[in-house]
């Protein structure tokens, strides 16, 4: 869920470094009275957070992989009986 918090309130800070960070807020900083920012590859919104699933991650491939096991199954028990 998206807040309107910053991940980062920086007050009177001197040489800050943001690096690779990913904020689910809409702001990703609010800053005041700071000598220097080096900030790269930072990301704000709310999809920050969203990892892309792998299909096996997914209610689809956990259903096929489901099939899967169950045919796998089936073919043995047939197979042993």
């Amino acid at each position: 869920m998206s807040s309107n918090n910053p991940m980062f309130d920086l007050e009177d800070c001197e040489d800050v470094e943001l690096n690779n960070n990913k904020a689910s807020s809409d702001k990703f900083l609010r800053a005041k009275n700071i000598r220097s920012i080096n900030a790269n590859n930072n990301e704000s919104s709310a999809k920050a957070t969203d990892i892309q699933k792998t299909w096996h991650e997914t209610v689809f491939g956990k259903i096929i992989i489901g099939l899967i096991i169950g045919i796998i199954l089936l073919i043995t028990k047939i197979i042993f009986s």
